[in-house]
């Protein structure tokens, strides 16, 4: 579905159908609002930045940008950080009032997650962004598709772990959606800094 400059796909509308189908607790609508604030952090930062944003597209793992010509590697790098910043900086005020402890705990969740170093991830994009511009960007692929081998593997083990001592099944999810990226970004030969915010024809 498509409005003027927001795009959503069916995969969107399924998975937070699905997750609001098994939420017990009202988690979601806070889940939903912490990842509106982190893509507004990223709207704002890439357009204070001189982007120019054609498209706004929602999938199942997160926001997309088109931008009709893309950032240079600070200006990314930048914008790649506005969106956890935006998390973190909640968190840390919401932990102050007493009735947002739950909501400051999902955007501290949410911030800490995209800031891991991973490929398509904030974190990653950042650092793609800071060794291409000390090193190259060849090596700063090289160098990041280990990190993100590395991460995702880690991830991949505590979530079996968290299963075997009786726990949920949350961080082996996560860990075998960060796989499923992986092989996908590696598939597509995509960098790292320009895998959300694509230069549209």
């Amino acid at each position: 579905m498509k409005v003027g400059k927001l795009e959503a796909t069916g995969s969107f509308f399924l998975v937070w159908a699905w997750l609001n189908y098994v939420d017990g607790q009202g988690i979601v609508p806070w889940a939903m609002l912490a990842c509106v604030l982190h893509e507004v952090g990223h709207y704002g930062a890439i357009r204070f930045l001189g982007g120019d944003i054609r498209l706004i597209r929602l999938t199942a793992v997160g926001g997309e940008m088109g931008l009709a010509r893309p950032l240079g590697y600070c200006q990314e790098g930048i914008a790649a950080l506005a969106g956890p910043g935006v998390n973190l900086l909640l968190a840390a005020f919401l932990s102050q009032l007493g009735w947002g402890y739950t909501f400051a705990g999902i955007n501290l969740m949410l911030g800490c997650f995209n800031l891991m170093p991973i490929s398509r991830l904030d974190g990653g994009r950042a650092l793609f962004c800071t060794l291409a511009l000390l090193l190259g960007p060849s090596w700063a692929e090289l160098i990041l598709k280990w990190l993100s081998a590395a991460a995702t593997a880690l991830i991949l083990v505590l979530g079996m772990l968290v299963i075997g001592l009786g726990g949920n099944l949350t961080l082996l999810l996560v860990a075998v959606w960060l796989v499923a990226v992986f092989f996908s970004g590696k598939k597509k030969g995509n960098r790292a800094c320009h895998m959300s915010w694509k230069r549209l024809k």
